[in-house]
């Protein structure tokens, strides 16, 4: 008996000190209720990957009261000019939640959130649950419906005292707030269209003409599906699991952009994967 209430003790002190710097439930509903026009802060006793995921689930938890269920999923600090800026070891996730999504060519308000910016990503559709057995970044495409331009408007929620590393980031969702799916890309299950992927052409501009970035997809990891698989075998790990139907942002292929102070419609499109090329638009207004 003696013993058993030992082991029990044991049990318990190890996991506080594991999740010793998961942010409590008070900070996290104080979190949740400024969701995404207030700054935080008190972050800083998040200084690992574990730490950040406990304190997003618990974050993710309250949030779903309000944003509904996962939908799908984001992956950033895919690159390691990301890492290195961010100081983290390795590319992570988020999660993306129902209401977050909103159609191709809405109209939002400059005022959404707290420190807002535009970010053009790719995203992909999963078509079916085998995705889980994949066993390369080739593989994975059999299992993947369509490729979209994906906008996403982010409220990076941090205040400006409080030092921006990934694994803040991480504990408030990688900030995501927004996002916007463009038209689809139909995926064809061969190598012509697999190799083609990474070289797509990626254009991000403005209602004035302005180009802001055009580019292609290989700032993610070299092919976008390599991040699709790695995301495969960290949810593995972590005992998570990808389903048909859901929604996967794999990641920006570029930069993320200050939103204009002024009303601005900013285009995203794709071109090389199919005949038109796919289109995303969203409009930023004045608030009513």
């Amino acid at each position: 008996m003696v013993v058993l209430k030992v082991s029990a003790f044991i049990c318990l002190w190890v996991s506080s000190v594991v999740h010793s710097a998961c942010l409590s439930p008070q900070k996290v509903s104080e979190l949740v209720a400024g969701y995404p026009t207030h700054p935080v802060s008190g972050l800083s006793v998040i200084n690992t990957l574990s730490d950040a995921y406990c304190s997003q689930n618990r974050y993710l938890e309250l949030l779903k009261k309000q944003l509904g269920d996962v939908k799908g999923y984001k992956v950033g600090f895919t690159s390691k000019a990301g890492q290195q800026r961010f100081k983290i070891a390795s590319p992570a996730t988020g999660a993306l939640l129902e209401r977050m999504f909103i159609p191709n060519n809405s109209k939002v308000p400059l005022d959404y959130g707290f420190r807002t910016l535009i970010e053009p990503d790719f995203m992909v559709i999963i078509a079916d649950n085998g995705i889980m057995q994949a066993n390369s970044a080739r593989d994975t495409l059999q299992y993947v419906a369509s490729i979209h331009p994906f906008i996403e408007l982010v409220a990076m929620q941090l205040a400006p005292e409080e030092p921006v590393t990934g694994n803040r980031l991480v504990a408030i969702n990688i900030a995501a707030t927004k996002a916007l799916m463009g038209e689809a890309i139909e995926v064809q299950d061969n190598d012509e269209f697999y190799q083609q992927i990474p070289f797509i052409e990626a254009v991000f501009s403005n209602d004035k003409g302005e180009v802001i970035q055009k580019t292609d997809a290989q700032a993610l990891m070299g092919h976008p599906l390599e991040v699709l698989f790695w995301l495969i075998k960290d949810f593995q790990q972590r005992g998570l699991t990808l389903k048909a139907g859901d929604k996967v942002s794999l990641g920006a292929t570029g930069k993320l952009y200050p939103i204009s102070a002024e009303p601005m419609t900013y285009h995203y499109h794709f071109s090389g994967l199919s005949q038109e090329p796919a289109l995303a638009s969203v409009s930023m207004v004045k608030a009513q």
